[in-house]
């Protein structure tokens, strides 16, 4: 059974490999910047208009999407009728009131890889388990600067167009006028103007960090200038040329936007946040004490300015009441209730190819969970319409559901899995110097026997393997994917002794200097309970004394970013990805982001006013990223990539024992428009590529 659920598993990987060769955004949409999935050159009189410059060609040429074409009839628009009998009520105006005209609207017509959605019919619910972290509401919901395909090709999505001038210094974004808010106010420019200067220069909402926003001018940090044209268009102007890859496909760079209407009491200017000069908002002049205040009057309670302005500024699809653009919002609650609902946004600004206004559902519903099994519990008895599962659970499942359900794989991303990775700028010397050194890494890497990991910890399904580009990834590298694999406890432990390690009467090794030598392994929310126990078997008979300690997820990025660590099991954010056009930081140590550089990062991230000087690998990772982020030729900009890639390849700074696991997700058939086709990306959003709003389910 294992053998042929392999098979099967395997066969389905195949159509996700052969759609995303590179994962990255790659040449072939068409100059007019139309996408796969809307805004199609079939039917330009009803579908909006799309940018008038062409996208970037990241990677070696990738298999496009061959896009299905549909008949679009957008000659008068049609709503659910739970929102008709509001309009009825006159609880909300009319729908042609309430969403952009033809010209602006966004007409959806193809999933992620080209495939032809299937006009659906108006409500029902998907049940799902927990919301899970932060941006667990957002998956499904969320709605960005642009959107990709899984190709790679991307294209306008809340804005209705952009451009750049032939010297990329100033961008311009053009928006969907007759676009609203979910409260129904109109979204605009004064929403783009005052993000910018009143939520995000000031770091009110906690990353002011994005590179997609400042370039270097004397040696300085730098910040764009934003100048709003009209209701409908604002620039983006930099003195130095920005060139796609470090601007509209900057992963960071998701939105730019905050309801001005909501949150103009809940900005303060005080010590921390002070007021960021601009010619559009003045200073609201607020403490911190009084916009905490405006905070709770709403609804909103927070223990301090830097929770509030990440909660509504940042992550505010998880505080009801914070108007969204969103196709789904959270009117009450939180994440946390044991039913957290996700509400049809009622003046979404999206339309399918006859006229009717997404989203179909008329609700999201994520249910908590309370013990180990009990979602696949709810699943098998028709509680859950959706779960990501296990590969190992998917043949019990359908062998007792059959044809009810069917497997959607996401494919994978990932550098390997069970990763582990060393503080390199640890505060502990002995611990600093050791992790540098090749040597320590290989031995860590080879005293464990993967292949009887793989059977404890997957039932065998998962192959042996390297934190290194999986197949179908661009970089992909068999010999990579190798190294320093096999299990070889005799030479991990020359490979210790050649670091200066000395191994003590209780059979653990010490540092030279007789300190003792504990690795502490940090994780988060229990994630890496299972795995722990498997490898550290093996580090403890090799000789090296280890620990496990778990933290929930905020303090552990607290300990993180505090540089207060020695190692992490199942690291946050991991090392790799789909490629740099996904997002630097888990390449490059461009800001504290990811574990495995740690306070590198701060120093680049701040300019060198904190955190430790890169050198050696290091610092030559910087340096081929900048070369690299300044070529406007995708074409020449690869060799830089390369560069990068071979360095992670030669040092192996995090380590994973196992291939990299593809997302498997079990959905019931009567949910309809799910595409087949999926990448597990941040580049993607993860589960927002499957378009939760073109989703129904069929009588």
């Amino acid at each position: 059974m294992k053998k042929t659920v392999a098979l099967f598993l395997a066969l389905v990987m195949v159509f996700g490999l052969l759609a995303c060769t590179s994962g990255t955004p790659s040449a072939g949409t068409p100059s007019s910047g139309t996408s796969a999935s809307s805004e199609t050159q079939t039917a330009p009189s009803s579908s909006s208009s799309a940018a008038t410059g062409t996208t970037d060609n990241p990677a070696p040429e990738a298999q496009k999407n061959e896009v299905e074409e549909v008949d679009v009839n957008v000659s008068a628009y049609n709503e659910s009728p739970i929102l008709a009998e509001q309009v009825a009520a006159g609880k909300l105006p009319p729908v042609d009131e309430r969403i952009p005209n033809q010209d602006n609207v966004f007409v959806e017509t193809n999933d992620a890889s080209g495939k032809a959605l299937s006009i659906g019919t108006y409500g029902g619910i998907i049940n799902q388990g927990p919301a899970g972290g932060s941006w667990g509401l957002s998956r499904p919901s969320l709605e960005s600067i642009i959107r990709y395909n899984t190709d790679g090709t991307y294209y306008p999505n809340v804005i209705k167009a952009y451009e750049h001038s032939d010297d990329y210094t100033v961008w311009t974004f053009y928006l969907r006028e007759g676009m609203r808010w979910s409260d129904g106010d109109d979204f605009n420019a004064d929403d783009i103007t005052f993000w910018y200067y009143m939520c995000h220069l000031n770091n009110f909402d906690s990353k002011k960090s994005w590179a997609a926003l400042k370039e270097s001018v004397n040696g300085e940090d730098a910040w764009a200038k934003l100048t709003k044209v009209d209701d409908y268009t604002v620039t983006w102007t930099f003195v130095n040329p920005k060139y796609p890859a470090d601007f509209i496909m900057n992963g960071d760079f998701k939105w730019c936007w905050a309801p001005s209407h909501y949150l103009n009491d809940l900005v303060p200017d005080c010590e921390g946040y002070a007021w960021v000069e601009n010619e559009y908002w003045p200073s609201t002049g607020l403490s911190e004490e009084q916009v905490l205040a405006n905070a709770k009057a709403k609804g909103i309670d927070s223990a301090t300015v830097k929770d509030l302005g990440k909660a509504v500024a940042y992550n505010s699809w998880n505080v009801a009441g914070v108007p969204q653009v969103n196709s789904f919002v959270l009117l009450s609650g939180t994440k946390d209730d044991p039913l957290c609902i996700l509400e049809r946004n009622p003046y979404f600004w999206k339309v399918d190819a006859a006229g009717n206004q997404l989203p179909y559902l008329d609700a999201l519903h994520f249910n908590a969970t309370s013990a180990d099994g009990q979602d696949l519990l709810m699943f098998r008895s028709g509680d859950l319409d959706i779960i990501e599962v296990g590969m190992q659970d998917i043949a019990s499942i359908l062998s007792e559901l059959g044809d009810k359900v069917e497997v959607h794989s996401y494919s994978s991303s990932n550098w390997g899995s069970y990763q582990i990775t060393f503080n390199y700028t640890c505060k502990d010397p002995n611990y600093a110097n050791l992790f540098a050194n090749a040597a320590f890494r290989e031995a860590m890497s080879i005293c464990v026997d993967r292949g009887q990991v793989s059977e404890l910890l997957t039932d065998g399904f998962l192959e042996p393997g390297q934190c290194a580009p999986a197949a179908g990834n661009w970089g992909y590298d068999s010999e990579w994917e190798q190294k320093w694999t096999e299990y070889d406890v005799a030479k991990a432990q020359q490979l210790f002794e050649s670091c200066g390690l000395v191994k003590g009467s209780d059979g653990f090794y010490t540092f030279a200097d007789g300190t003792p030598l504990l690795i502490t392994f940090y994780e988060y929310d229990g994630l890496q309970d299972t795995s722990y126990p498997v490898l550290e078997k093996y580090f403890k008979a090799a000789g090296i004394n280890c620990a496990l300690k778990n933290f929930e997820v905020g303090a552990f990025d607290t300990e993180i970013d505090n540089n207060d660590w020695i190692a992490v099991m199942g690291p946050h954010t991991a090392i790799g990805g789909l490629s740099l056009y996904d997002r630097v930081a888990p390449f490059v140590p461009v800001q504290q982001a990811a574990e495995w550089y740690g306070d590198y990062g701060t120093w680049y991230g701040t300019n060198g006013a904190q955190g430790v000087e890169p050198t050696g690998d290091f610092a030559k990772l910087i340096e081929y990223y900048e070369e690299w982020r300044a070529i406007p030729d995708p074409a020449d900009r690869e060799q830089w990539a390369e560069k990068i890639y071979d360095l992670h390849k030669q040092n192996l700074w995090s380590l994973a024992y196992l291939k990299a696991e593809a997302k498997y997700v079990l959905i019931y058939s009567n949910v309809k428009n799910y595409a087949t086709v999926l990448v597990d990306a941040d580049l993607y959003q993860y589960a927002n590529i499957a378009h939760y709003e073109v989703l129904y389910k069929a009588n």
